[in-house]
């Protein structure tokens, strides 16, 4: 040991797996969310209306989760559907999509 208490600002840890070693941390993999999974089975027939720029997971002014439709004005959101499999569609304009920022 260093000579200092284990767990003091400073000390090492203890070499290899032996006492007080833990393991790391592996998080759990968390299964798709039912809006992720309309997402993916709808995404390209979003991206297929002239004027859509990206489609995302989204959240409605109440905070409920929707699907994010960004477009290039006001007039291509009416060809976008108001929902898609229950969801709520949040139209968002993007002005010229997003092309790299000038330098």
């Amino acid at each position: 040991m260093n000579g200092m208490w284990p767990g003091a600002p400073g000390s090492l840890p203890p070499e290899g797996p032996g006492e007080g070693a833990k393991p790391p941390f592996v998080p759990p993999e968390m299964p798709a969310s039912r809006l992720t999974a309309v997402l993916e089975r709808n995404r390209a027939r979003l991206h297929e209306i002239d004027g859509v720029h990206g489609v995302s997971e989204g959240r409605t002014p109440a905070g409920d989760d929707a699907i994010r439709v960004d477009v290039e004005d006001e007039s291509v959101g009416d060809r976008v559907p108001g929902e898609v499999e229950g969801f709520p569609v949040v139209i968002a304009v993007v002005p010229g999509g997003f092309g790299s920022l000038p330098a």
